[in-house]
């Protein structure tokens, strides 16, 4: 039916457009035959008017005015007087022209008087006096629609019009034939556009669905990314469009190569760049929990006492020592998600209980400021997830919130949303605005807080959405400047919520 539809497209354009000409045509030709026929019908009764006027002008006047024997007076109409000799031989005379021509004849003076009628008695002395005036044009009489013309009558007395009303078609003469010609002629034209118009049509079809056939058989052929090559078989638009297709194709296929070549090149590095970082970082963590070891010793006074100066030298190589560590733990933690290294063990993993272990662990970050850490929520939440990954997306969550909170609370708060398990760690302290969260969760972006601080390599927060994302969860952040921010990580529940279910997960 589709196709039938589109052979027939052109076919039927050419149809209506031949109807509309054809109409036009018909309309300016009645037009015209009306114009005529009005024409002729005021040429006949000019005519007329002039020889009746040549035939009857030379009787003498009586002064009397001749009627039809019928005639009668109606309100604004003239009424007739008994007539004479001369009267009735013109009467007569008009009578006589009238049964002949069909036409309505009067004599009037100059105001519209009557002083001869072979008319209808319908025709009052205002329309009299104007077609004395004007010699001719347009009425309506008993007639119907008519043309008048008015001629002066020679001799006297002077002033004496002959009008003669004819009658003026409603319908043009030759109207009909007109429309039977125009019905031929048109039936004829539209035909013979039809049928040219349905074979390029047809042709132009077969031509669209050759292409179509060998696009969707470039789909199978395995040899060559891009498939092979449309055939070219007509120079008309169809063959421009193929060639077009063809050298679009050829411009993929080359993009084609040059893409898989530069992802060769990219995975290449990226699995250099991994291999680089695992070992330097491996490299570096040895010396340094060598130091962290001693460093621990001499706090511990195994071998004396410290004075308070050393001691607390002692901290700040212990600190900064364990630092370090967390940088180069990071920076092993993003190399082994990025080569698809880092798997997860899913099982059934107490939210709360996590939580309430980091909580504890977490509450010796604060210090001398005025910081409350607490936790809130339902007591048993239980999720799918590595009960180690989700340890360490709270613990960053939580040990952000704390560093970044001046004064006020930190709030961990478990539960359930929809068929997720639900954690979100809430805090007072400055907030982040919105083009600051933007940047939050990319690689090596850090905050004007965190860069203030020069802490960090702002890695912690694009590992923890990692690891969401990897469980099949998203995590989310709801911020206002001066009001604190809250961040929600969704994991699927142990109840075997699906991925896609999660609020921005990956499609």
């Amino acid at each position: 039916m589709r196709r039938l539809s589109s052979i027939l497209g052109e076919p039927a354009i050419v149809l209506l457009l031949g109807i509309a000409v054809a109409a036009a045509i018909g309309a300016v030709g009645r037009s015209y035959l009306a114009t005529e026929s009005d024409r002729q019908a005021g040429s006949r009764a000019a005519l007329l008017a002039a020889t009746l006027a040549a035939r009857i002008g030379p009787l003498a006047a009586d002064g009397q005015v001749a009627a039809a024997p019928f005639g009668h007076a109606a309100d604004g109409q003239v009424a007739a007087a008994p007539f004479g000799h001369a009267a009735d031989e013109r009467f007569e005379i008009l009578q006589a022209a009238a049964r002949k021509t069909g036409a309505e004849l009067l004599i009037v003076n100059g105001e519209g008087d009557l002083l001869v009628d072979a008319s209808l008695g319908q025709t009052d002395k205002a329309l009299l006096r104007l077609a004395a005036a004007q010699r001719e044009g347009l009425a309506v009489t008993g007639l119907g629609r008519t043309r008048f013309a008015a001629h002066p009558l020679p001799g006297p007395p002077a002033s004496r019009f002959l009008i003669v009303f004819e009658r003026a078609p409603a319908t043009p003469e030759g109207g009909a034939p007109l429309l039977r010609a125009l019905v031929a002629l048109t039936t004829l034209l539209v035909g013979v556009a039809a049928a040219v118009a349905y074979a390029v049509a047809r042709d132009a079809n077969k031509d669209v669905d050759f292409v179509a056939r060998r696009v969707r058989g470039m789909v199978h052929v395995r040899s060559e990314p891009a498939g092979e090559a449309v055939p070219v078989r007509t120079i008309d638009e169809v063959g421009a469009l193929t060639v077009a297709f063809n050298e679009l194709v050829e411009r993929f296929a080359a993009a084609q190569q040059s893409y898989q070549s530069d992802l060769e090149r990219v995975r290449a590095a990226d699995r250099d760049r991994a291999a680089f970082l695992a070992a330097i970082s491996h490299e570096l963590r040895s010396p340094l929990n060598a130091i962290l070891g001693f460093a621990e010793v001499l706090m511990a006074e195994v071998d004396g006492p410290l004075s308070a100066e050393a001691r607390e030298e002692v901290e700040q190589i212990l600190g900064s020592g364990k630092h370090l560590l967390d940088l180069i733990n990071d920076i092993l933690e993003l190399s082994a998600l990025e080569s698809g290294q880092l798997k997860l063990s899913c099982a059934r993993v107490d939210l709360a209980s996590i939580a309430g272990e980091v909580v504890r662990e977490a509450a010796g970050l604060v210090g001398a400021r005025a910081v409350t850490v607490r936790m809130e929520g339902e007591p048993s939440v239980f999720a799918r997830a590595d009960s180690k990954r989700v340890r360490q997306v709270v613990t960053n969550l939580v040990g952000n919130a704390i560093k970044f909170t001046q004064a006020g609370e930190v709030v961990v708060n478990v539960g359930h949303e929809g068929r997720f398990a639900r954690l979100s760690v809430r805090d007072t302290g400055p907030g982040i605005s919105e083009q600051q969260r933007a940047l939050l969760f990319q690689e090596y972006k850090q905050t004007k807080e965190e860069r203030a601080r020069r802490r960090g390599t702002g890695l912690g927060l694009a590992i923890s959405r990692r690891l969401a994302l990897m469980h099949g969860g998203s995590i989310q952040i709801e911020s206002e400047l001066g009001r604190g921010s809250t961040f929600k990580v969704l994991l699927p529940s142990w109840d075997g919520a699906s991925v896609s279910d999660a609020p921005g997960a990956p499609s």
